[in-house]
C-alpha cells in the first residue's frame, strides 16, 4: 500500500478518545485476529494509542505527532500508512480541524469486533483466510471457539433473572431517562424476535419526509418496540415520528412520540365492541378438526397471531367493559422489550390471567413469576405455553392428580411439581367470571375480527 499525505507533519497536534470504556482483553482479539492483517506497526500505533485515551477530552491538551514516532520508531509516511489500516479495518476514527494552536487531529479508538462477529463478517474473514491460511485459520477458529460438551441427560437448573433480583417499574423509567441520548445507540438491542416492522420500508418512507432518518434510526428500538407492543405499522408510525417531530430541525422528541403512542392506544378502548353474528356452518366445519387441541384452542392460537400484546389485552378488556391501565401498559412493554418472548406466546399468558383467572388486571408480580417459570422451561412456541396454561389451569389444589380441560374424565398422573404461580395461593378466591360459552364466543371473535391470518 502507498499512500501520502502531504498537509501532514511531526508539528501537528493529536488528542485520544473513546466513545466507552475500552478492556485490555480486546488487545488479544486484535493481536490474534487483526494483527495478521495490519501487521505489527498498525498493531503497535493501536496498543499505544489506547495508552493515550482523555475520559475527559480537552482539546487544548494536545501533544505533537513527533512524541508518536519517537516512541513507535517510525517516519511520517510509515506511521500514516499504519493509521490508514486501523481507519480501513475499523479500529481507528481520524477527524481533523484547525484552531487557534494551529491543525489538531482527533483519534477515536474503536473496539474490535467480538470473535463470533468476526467471523461471520464476509470481509474480515475472508480477508483473514487469504492471509495466513487455511491451516491458521482453523486454528484461531479453534483458539477463539471451543467444541461443546454432551449435555443430553442433564437439567439444566439455572436461575432466571427474576427469580433471583425485583426491579421496580418505576427505577426501569429513571433508568431510561438517565441514558444520555447520544450514547442510545451503544444500548440498542441486537435482538428484534417480537417486531415484524418491514425495515427497508420504513426507511425509504422516512426518506420520502422530513424528519432526520439518522436520527430516526438511532432510536430504532424504540420503533420496535412500539410495534410489538402496539401493532402499529410503518405508515402509522411515520406519521406519529412527523406529529412528534420539530419542523424547524426535523429532529424527532421521542418522549412526545412515546405520549403520542400512547394517547392513540387510549383512544382505541373509546371505540364499541364489534357485533358479531354466530355462522353454524363455520362453527360445524372448525368442529370437523380433530387436532391435539380443541378448536376453540385453534381459535385461540390463531388470535395470539394476529394481534400485538397491547391490543389482545385491549379486546379482552374491552369485552368486559375495561380498559387497559398505564400500569398494564408497562408491564407489557417490559416484557416485549426483554426479548424473551414472541408476542404470541405473551397474548397466551395474558388470556390466562385475564379470562382463565378472571384478573381484573395484569397483576406484575404473577406476570413475573410465570415469565421466569416459562423462560425456565424453555418454552418457545404458543402451543407450548397453552399446554402450561392446561397442564395447571385444572387443579385447586396441590393433588397427585390433575384433569386436564380437553380430557374430561381422563386422569393424568402430575409428575412435576407445581410452580409458585400455580400454587393455590394464587389463585382467586372466587372462578373466572368469565363463563365457558363466553370464552368460546370471545376466542371465535378474536380470531375474526379486526385482523385476517394468512
Amino acid at each position: 500500500m502507498v499512500v501520502e499525505e502531504k498537509d501532514f507533519t511531526p508539528k501537528d497536534g493529536f488528542v485520544v478518545y473513546t466513545r466507552k470504556k475500552l478492556y485490555e482483553s480486546q488487545l488479544e482479539v486484535v493481536l490474534k485476529l487483526y494483527q495478521p492483517l495490519i501487521g505489527t506497526a498498525s498493531f503497535s500505533l493501536y496498543a499505544l494509542l489506547r495508552t493515550m485515551i482523555q475520559p475527559d477530552l480537552q482539546l487544548s491538551r494536545r501533544k505533537m505527532h513527533s512524541e508518536l514516532f519517537d516512541l513507535l520508531d517510525i517516519g511520517l509516511q510509515s506511521f500514516y500508512e499504519a493509521r490508514c489500516k486501523l481507519e480501513a479495518i475499523g479500529l481507528l476514527r481520524t477527524f481533523e480541524q484547525n484552531d487557534e494552536l494551529g491543525k489538531l487531529i482527533i483519534y477515536e479508538i474503536q473496539e474490535p469486533q467480538e470473535p463470533e462477529n468476526f467471523f461471520t463478517d464476509d470481509l474480515l474473514r475472508s480477508l483473514l483466510l487469504e492471509t495466513v491460511g487455511e491451516r491458521i485459520f482453523k486454528e484461531l477458529q479453534t483458539y477463539f471457539f471451543f467444541s461443546p460438551i454432551n449435555k443430553t441427560k442433564a437439567v439444566e437448573t439455572t436461575k432466571h433473572f427474576l427469580e433471583v433480583f425485583t426491579v421496580q417499574p418505576q427505577t426501569l423509567n429513571e433508568g431510561r431517562n438517565l441514558i444520555d441520548a447520544k450514547q442510545a445507540p451503544m444500548y440498542k438491542s441486537k435482538i428484534k424476535q417480537s417486531s415484524n416492522l418491514d425495515e427497508e420500508f420504513l426507511k425509504q418512507l422516512i426518506d420520502h419526509s422530513f424528519i432526520d432518518s439518522k436520527q430516526v434510526f438511532d432510536n430504532y428500538q424504540r420503533l420496535t418496540a412500539a410495534n410489538a407492543v402496539y401493532g402499529l405499522d410503518e405508515l402509522v408510525l411515520l406519521n406519529l415520528l412527523e406529529e412528534a417531530a420539530n419542523i424547524a430541525t426535523n429532529q424527532v422528541d421521542f418522549d412526545l412520540f412515546w405520549k403520542l403512542v400512547h394517547d392513540k392506544f387510549s383512544k382505541q378502548d373509546s371505540k364499541p365492541v364489534l357485533a358479531t353474528n354466530t355462522d353454524k356452518k363455520t362453527e360445524n366445519t372448525v368442529n370437523k378438526k380433530q387436532k391435539i387441541m380443541k378448536s376453540e384452542d385453534q381459535e385461540l392460537l390463531d388470535a395470539s397471531k394476529a394481534y400485538a400484546p397491547a391490543e389482545f389485552l385491549q379486546e379482552l378488556k374491552r369485552e368486559q367493559g375495561s380498559f387497559v391501565t398505564s400500569s398494564e401498559r408497562n408491564v407489557i412493554e417490559w416484557i416485549v422489550q426483554k426479548n424473551l418472548f414472541q408476542a404470541d406466546i405473551i397474548n397466551i399468558l395474558i388470556h390466562y390471567m385475564i379470562v382463565d383467572r378472571g384478573m381484573a388486571t395484569l397483576n406484575r408480580a404473577f406476570f413475573e413469576a410465570v415469565i421466569a417459570d416459562w423462560s425456565q422451561k424453555k418454552i418457545s412456541t404458543p402451543e407450548e405455553a397453552m399446554i402450561q396454561v392446561r397442564t395447571f389451569n385444572a387443579p385447586k389444589k396441590n393433588t397427585k392428580y390433575v384433569q386436564t380441560k380437553g380430557y374430561v374424565g381422563k386422569k393424568i398422573v402430575q409428575k412435576e411439581k407445581l410452580p409458585e404461580w400455580a400454587k393455590t395461593e394464587h389463585v382467586s378466591e372466587n372462578e373466572s367470571t368469565w363463563s365457558k360459552e363466553k370464552q368460546e364466543q370471545l376466542k371465535k371473535r378474536l380470531s375474526r375480527f379486526k385482523k385476517k391470518i394468512d
